[in-house]
């Protein structure tokens, strides 16, 4: 069946990048794309006018929430220093704190929102702080079939480590059975549900890591085709472990085992740079990244939570570095982040600020466009899976494609399409969704699916999960010390 969609913008792609249609036309058929232009000049079975609006291909979230996010806790601010949570370590990764039904109704949550804010392929994040160990088989298997019943195109797989904080002795049982869950899910899983399900492998960060499992996750990347993903130079006690024991910064490292590849995805990637805080001069790491063809998924909002930035987007972009995005966080928003990433990267690439790591100061060489942020939330995102089917509306595309409404008083002046979506739009925004060809939203509503309880069943999962702080608090403190309301709240 054809169906074609016309709107007043269509980000279409010639040659080798994305052009903007006025008044133009998206025609696909099954999961393809067939057209792209306008006034096609064959028939088709059906016709949809999306009038004010744009039609882009769907967003690529390379670090997509998919949890009853933390984010909202990690940003209050307790009266006291003395108040924060210090936790329990007799009750650390001793039980998990969701049963699987309620794990299945993260996922499905999760999944709604992302589909909600336009994201059409995901790669998820959760936090691991209330686990036994890490993500489990079981529950990536639940988080496959909860994506294909709702159409989300997603890259899935379970989390794995080896011991269970930093520089804690290793599990010798449950760690390997971890790594070994993962390679399993990636031989099971990987194009299942029609393809609409690939695998990727999720290595937690190299402090809760051995050397041989970092060896290992990159040899079977290379074996299957399977992309890694690795939370890496983010945080100072990593960056400080590694150059006291190695001499090295954490890019430097990840080189040295020969880790950095074509399908490698350095979330974050913050501590690089010509210097370190201390002073120590580096090696380029960003002519590391890009030598390898590695790619950093960048998470603005959610950096900002730890009171961290990248210095600096337009520094990466100008080195040559595959720069992608992730939302990491609540709201998973990904017309959000690009807009704080734009105005977070023009005060740092000024050069006039400060350097946050203690490096000089430099303005950058080139500065970053609302162009480069929608290819990196496009096509450096398809780049990075290895996908050129994915990530653009064009002829033999697959057919994931998303409407943003420009037709409310709030969204107007319109002036330039992209500029548009990123200053004067949310995820709100967000209208119609089709996935693989099929459509998972219309007019703002998820066919099938009870939101109602939906809401009512996160907001639950929610709960539980605040509780578990005072549960694990070494002193039991309340909710309300932990996480302070902003006023003091009369019931």
């Amino acid at each position: 069946m054809k169906k074609k969609l016309k709107g007043a913008y269509v980000i279409g792609y010639e040659g080798n990048d994305h052009v903007i249609y006025r008044n133009g036309e998206v025609v696909y058929e099954g999961d393809t794309i067939l057209y792209v232009g306008k006034q096609y000049p064959g028939a088709v079975d059906e016709e949809l006018d999306m009038g004010l609006a744009i039609i882009s291909p769907g967003f690529i979230d390379l670090d997509a929430l998919v949890d009853i996010d933390h984010g909202i806790l990690d940003v209050a601010v307790p009266r006291t220093p003395g108040d924060r949570y210090r936790r329990n370590l007799d009750t650390f990764r001793k039980k998990d704190l969701f049963s699987r039904e309620e794990l299945r109704t993260k996922h499905r949550l999760s999944y709604a929102q992302l589909i909600m804010n336009g994201i059409t392929t995901g790669m998820p994040i959760a936090g691991d702080g209330f686990r036994a160990w890490a993500e489990t088989y079981e529950e990536m298997a639940d988080g496959a079939e909860i994506a294909a019943e709702l159409g989300m195109r997603m890259y899935l797989g379970p989390s794995y480590r080896m011991s269970p904080s930093p520089h804690a002795p290793v599990d010798t049982v449950r760690g390997p059975a971890s790594v070994q869950d993962a390679f399993r899910y990636v031989e099971n899983f990987d194009g299942s549900f029609g393809g609409l399900i690939r695998a990727f492998l999720s290595p937690c960060q190299l402090l809760n890591l051995t050397v041989d499992v970092v060896k290992e996750t990159k040899a079977f990347s290379d074996s299957t085709g399977a992309p890694i993903r690795l939370h890496c130079a983010e945080s100072p006690q990593e960056a400080a472990y590694l150059m006291e024991k190695y001499g090295l910064s954490p890019i430097e490292y990840l080189a040295h085992l020969e880790f950095l590849g074509a399908r490698t995805l350095i979330p974050h990637a913050i501590l690089t740079g010509p210097m370190l805080s201390s002073g120590k001069p580096k090696t380029d790491e960003l002519a590391l990244l890009v030598n390898s063809a590695a790619s950093v998924v960048h998470t603005p909002i959610a950096e900002s939570h730890g009171g961290q930035a990248l210095y600096s987007f337009s520094h990466y972009l100008s080195a040559g570095v595959n720069m992608t995005m992730g939302t990491d966080t609540h709201p998973a928003d990904m017309i959000q982040n690009l807009n704080f990433a734009w105005n977070l990267t023009r005060i740092i690439e000024r050069g006039e600020l400060f350097n946050p790591y203690g490096g000089p100061i430099e303005a950058a060489a080139r500065k970053t466009t609302e162009a480069d942020l929608f290819r990196a939330a496009t096509t450096n995102g398809a780049k990075a899976l290895g996908r050129d089917d994915l990530g653009k509306l064009a002829p033999g595309a697959k057919a994931d494609i998303i409407v943003v409404a420009l037709d409310s008083l709030r969204v107007t002046p319109i002036e330039d399409p992209i500029r548009t979506l990123i200053m004067n739009t949310t995820g709100a925004n967000v209208r119609d969704v089709v996935i693989n060809g099929r459509t998972v939203m219309r007019n703002f509503v998820l066919p099938d699916l009870d939101t109602e309880e939906l809401r009512e069943k996160g907001q639950l999962c929610f709960d539980k999960y605040k509780a578990c702080y005072t549960a694990t608090d070494q002193e039991l403190r309340s909710g309300d010390v932990l996480f302070p309301p902003a006023f003091p709240i009369i019931d």
